[in-house]
């Protein structure tokens, strides 16, 4: 039995940073398309001669992938390891001085998605979401389940932070962030480790940690691909379920629905409902569709 090919047609795409230094980036060639946040410095300053060692070691990636994307292994993983080795071979090349540790080694949540016959395949390391839509109009996420998503892991340690700045005082977003620089210190370290947490870096992720799968697709299905960023119109302030940001997205277009997300981040800017590590943040998303192939 012969199946249907299918591509991908992407309608549109948008990286807008949260203020200052844009750590995320979104890109497509052709069949293929990919999502990477980089993960904010925490270091002593940037150990590259960049802004941020985060948006480098994005940007890196994004090269990259831009480069090879016509030439991907069959299997999507596979990209791993030789991404890996060309950030690490950069990284050491341009570095100005050696990591205080390893929370100062540059890395990306990020997922990367393929168009290859009757199916798209997908690969994720971190907290960047899939969303694809079902023939009955249901949105299945993948690369992330929704416990984990809206910075699930920070949440005890954010509300913590906040009642440090006093019973009567509102949660202060720049001395919440200070307070959890250690917090945050300490989980780096973890980075590509077991027991830890799985990225783009210049270490290998444990294969526990990489997320990945091939998925049977039809014809004008619509997909969305997001940072943690663009998604906290769902995980963090609940705007919207998924099938209605996806519907929202492709009516309005990603940059109307960052602009949303900026006038909702700003009427709490404080992070007082909500608490976050930061009010706002950078935010990515690219829009597609599943079309019959050539």
């Amino acid at each position: 039995m012969q199946h249907q090919a299918f591509r991908l047609s992407v309608s549109d795409a948008s990286s807008v940073s949260g203020g200052g230094v844009n750590d995320d980036v979104v890109g497509h060639v052709a069949n293929t398309a990919w999502v990477i946040d980089g993960a904010t410095d925490i270091g002593d300053g940037p150990v590259v001669d960049s802004r941020s060692d985060a948006a480098w070691f994005a940007a890196t990636v994004d090269d990259w992938l831009r480069a090879r994307a016509l030439d991907l292994p069959p299997r999507l993983e596979d990209v791993l390891p030789d991404v890996t080795e060309h950030a690490a071979q950069e990284f050491a090349r341009l570095a100005r001085r050696p990591p205080t540790g390893r929370f100062e080694h540059p890395s990306a949540a990020g997922l990367l998605i393929r168009v290859a016959g009757p199916e798209l395949e997908y690969v994720a390391l971190g907290d960047c979401s899939l969303l694809v839509e079902s023939a009955a109009g249901a949105v299945v996420r993948y690369g992330i389940t929704d416990d984990e998503a809206g910075d699930a892991w920070l949440s005890q340690h954010l509300s913590t932070a906040a009642r440090q700045t006093g019973p009567d005082a509102e949660p202060d977003p720049t001395q919440i962030r200070a307070r959890l620089l250690p917090t945050l210190r300490k989980a780096r370290e973890r980075m590509n480790l077991l027991p830890g947490y799985g990225v783009f870096s210049i270490t290998p992720p444990p294969s526990q940690y990489v997320t990945c799968d091939r998925i049977p697709v039809r014809e004008g299905a619509r997909l969305l691909i997001a940072s943690d960023g663009f998604m906290r119109l769902v995980d963090v302030f609940s705007e919207f379920s998924l099938e209605e940001l996806l519907a929202e997205t492709f009516e309005h277009g990603v940059s109307t629905m960052i602009e949303h997300l900026r006038r909702v981040e700003e009427q709490d800017a404080r992070c007082a409902r909500h608490p976050r590590a930061k009010r706002s943040d950078d935010a990515s998303a690219l829009l597609a569709t599943i079309v019959p192939g050539a």
